[in-house]
């Protein structure tokens, strides 16, 4: 009989889950919060009208902006660094929760600084003392999900990420409800609030979970100041290349909203939110392929064709049936959403095959520690996208917009092929050398 791993302290811990189970798990995690994010948007398309809409999701998107910005590299750290550590992980995880955190309030209320300072439409945040409030808040829950996210990706239990979004996804959805049938105010700040309070719920969860994957685990709030410059050093490279894949798609919607409208930027959120579904699959399946070289470098060229063909598969097949379906998806939020989102939806939807390798090149890059050619890449990828979005979209509006940012993936994935192409015949013939067989990166 197979007996459980257990800590040092003697309580049972939680076995790590395969790879593929595992990656599925974190994909099935971000599927179903995306799913359940559709229905809290489309029960506020229901009830508070597509101006308001719009702010909120703007704000949403600053507010994940600002968790991109706080996480500082520290989760790919901590994955890098929990396999030599595993056997007291204590110091490690209470130094990565308390930075992100620390982080997390400063970047939320740098954004208020900013919002009342330049901008028109979402000054609002800044204006109004408890909107501002929940955007600070909501930054430090959502930094710490994310983080807890790529714990869970380290412990190979993907499962608990599923349960933990799930959790958070279905009380926003209920908690909007329940805004919904009381007299409160139908503005921005209602539709924002469930993400404050949900996410604040979800990282109590996530202790909870840590607790028991690592029964030995007591949470402290303390800081390695040591490990904390390694977990900086570490993660600064990986939080440049993360930055600039995540970047793009929260800054066009704050841009659609003040150059546009935010009538317009409630479509386009509305549309984006649906594609990310399907975006979600190639960048997950990446994060397993990091994961899994992380704790074995030899399985390097296995994972990444296993990653690859994985969520071509999948990521493929949703794109199709999304795509069929884009007009009665979007139909369910209104008819001006239908209007104005199918096309620019069926477009970034043709992104997807792009991405895929885009991804497994980021992962390679990562895996391999060669990170300057994929942060270059990254990022005039992320400005050049971003800014023929911007033109195409004040001149041909939302669809212009989804074609611009399409096409500068399209030229994007195309480089990244042929780079996988070349670093896969390079690896293949490594081992056929003894003299570099032992100096191989990894």
């Amino acid at each position: 009989m197979t007996r459980s791993p257990r800590t040092e302290g003697g309580a049972q811990a939680l076995r790590p889950l395969p790879q593929l189970h595992n990656g599925l798990a974190l994909i099935a995690a971000k599927v179903v919060t995306m799913g359940l994010g559709f229905a809290f948007w489309v029960l506020a398309a229901r009830e508070y009208s597509r101006h308001e809409v719009g702010i909120a999701a703007a704000v949403v998107s600053a507010m994940m902006l600002c968790t991109q910005l706080a996480l500082l590299g520290i989760g790919s750290a901590f994955i890098t660094h929990f396999p030599r550590r595993q056997r007291n992980p204590g110091p490690l995880l209470d130094t990565s929760l308390g930075l992100v955190a620390a982080l997390g309030l400063v970047w939320g209320a740098a954004f208020l600084l900013v919002a009342g300072w330049a901008f028109r439409q979402l000054s609002v945040v800044a204006d109004r003392p408890l909107f501002g409030l929940l955007f600070v808040a909501a930054c430090v829950a959502g930094t710490l999900g994310i983080l807890f996210d790529q714990m869970a990706t380290a412990l190979r239990r993907g499962d608990q990420a599923l349960t933990r979004n799930a959790m958070c996804a279905i009380a926003t959805l209920a908690l909007l409800a329940v805004l919904a049938a009381l007299p409160a105010p139908r503005t921005a700040e209602m539709v924002f609030l469930p993400w404050a309070v949900a996410g604040l719920a979800a990282c109590v969860m996530g202790v909870a979970q840590l607790r028991r994957a690592l029964p030995a685990y007591r949470p402290h709030a303390a800081l390695d100041r040591g490990l904390m410059r390694r977990l900086v050093r570490a993660g600064v490279p990986n939080y440049a290349l993360t930055l600039a894949e995540r970047a793009p798609g929260l800054i066009l919607p704050v841009i659609v909203a003040e150059l546009l409208s935010p009538n317009a930027n409630a479509a386009w959120y509305a549309a984006w939110m649906m594609a990310w579904v399907v975006y979600i699959v190639p960048i997950q399946v990446g994060m397993t392929i990091f994961a899994e070289v992380a704790h074995d470098p030899l399985a390097f060229q296995r994972s990444v064709r296993r990653g690859v063909v994985c969520s071509l598969a999948v990521a493929t097949a949703g794109a199709v049936v999304l795509g069929l379906g884009a007009h009665l998806a979007l139909s369910i939020l209104g008819r001006d959403y239908a209007h104005a989102g199918v096309e620019p939806l069926r477009i970034l939807l043709l992104a997807v095959l792009p991405l895929t390798f885009i991804q497994a090149y980021f992962s390679s890059c990562r895996a391999r520690r060669h990170l300057g050619e994929a942060i270059a890449t990254g990022w005039v990828n992320a400005i050049v996208s971003v800014s023929a979005a911007a033109a195409a979209g004040v001149t041909h509006g939302l669809v212009g917009m989804a074609i611009g940012w399409a096409a500068v993936q399209y030229a994007t994935g195309l480089w990244a092929l042929w780079r996988l192409r070349i670093v896969s015949l390079s690896m293949h013939s490594e081992p056929a050398m003894p003299a570099a067989a032992g100096s191989v990166t990894t």
